[in-house]
């Protein structure tokens, strides 16, 4: 396992496919590959969905368990993600999922693929950025 998803990866590649970048699409198809997936971004799915910020196709539990296919490694919070999320130097919001997200992928030693613009220039993470197709998905 190379890579991290954040949520917005993950979700345009479960919901929106068409939103996926090129270059994303052929990481997120590499044959036998694993993606890890922060715990968080269950949470966040789910949150902007009862806040009504992103309807699903299906109810939420039928929809996150279809969304973490066979390829996502789904990797629970845990004290030393915690800890170095509390710690992450020159972080550039105050988002705690983010947070979470960005040190899942230190702990771990993985690259985040994002298409969050708050997060592409951090340094203190290795991370992909890319700009999605279409803003149409809520992520």
């Amino acid at each position: 396992m190379k890579y991290l998803l954040d949520t917005s990866v993950w979700f345009r590649g479960a919901a929106d496919p068409e939103t996926v970048p090129d270059e994303l699409r052929r990481i997120l198809e590499l044959r036998d590959s694993q993606f890890g997936l922060s715990a968080i971004s269950l949470w966040e799915v789910g949150k902007k969905n009862q806040i009504g910020k992103l309807p699903l196709n299906k109810d939420l539990g039928a929809w996150l368990k279809e969304a973490v296919a066979a390829q996502i490694i789904l990797l629970p919070l845990t004290p030393e993600i915690v800890a170095d999320a509390m710690t992450l130097p020159d972080f550039p919001n105050r988002n705690p999922a983010d947070e979470l997200i960005v040190a899942t992928a230190r702990v771990h030693r993985l690259t985040l693929l994002t298409t969050d613009t708050q997060l592409k220039k951090y340094r203190h993470a290795a991370i992909r950025h890319f700009t999605p197709v279409l803003e149409k998905s809520g992520m």
